[in-house]
């Protein structure tokens, strides 16, 4: 009980530490986005507190959107693989066959290289639920990506108020079939 419960404080700790902080996503290519950080406090900050994932969503919907980036080119195929046409609906649901999945993401490391870096990287899976009275669903790749945090600084190294975070798709791995 009392480990759920300190977790729970030290989360409500870490996000209400970035509350006044000003956040501008923006992509940069099909895969890859750069996320300016305003940070509240101008006197110095710890890069890795901003390994919070909080774009995270952002960047899977981005990446979904986008017809050229990698993830969504593994939707268009595991569409065309089931259902022999690509979803035209936002939710990408297909009548009649289902939809490509992806599930919730894990944060698989993590790394801090003093108070100016961090970096996390990421796992999820993506498969096929088909329609039917079952709704089945197997997850048929793994994805990873990565996001980078870096505190933003002059010549003399010193803090200049706000930090950096490059999200990037990293690898796309096929599993092998049970």
């Amino acid at each position: 009980m009392y480990k759920i419960f300190g977790l729970v404080l030290s989360l409500f700790v870490t996000l209400s530490a970035h509350a006044d902080d000003v956040r501008d996503f923006q992509k940069v290519n099909s895969n890859k986005a750069i996320v300016s950080i305003e940070t509240e406090d101008k006197d110095g900050t710890q890069a890795a507190a901003y390994l919070d994932g909080a774009e995270n969503p952002q960047f899977i919907n981005m990446l979904l959107d986008d017809s050229q980036s990698r993830l969504s080119l593994l939707k268009q195929t595991l569409e065309m693989e089931h259902c022999q046409k690509i979803s035209a609906t936002p939710d990408g649901w297909i009548d009649g066959c289902g939809a490509v999945e992806v599930t919730e993401i894990i944060r698989t490391s993590f790394g801090r290289g003093g108070w100016m870096e961090g970096a996390s990287g990421y796992t999820f899976f993506v498969g096929f639920r088909s329609a039917g009275t079952g709704h089945y669903f197997e997850s048929t790749h793994m994805v990873t990506f990565t996001e980078h945090a870096v505190a933003n600084t002059d010549a003399n190294m010193k803090y200049l108020g706000s930090v950096t975070k490059t999200l990037e798709l990293g690898k796309i791995v096929k599993l092998p079939v049970q």
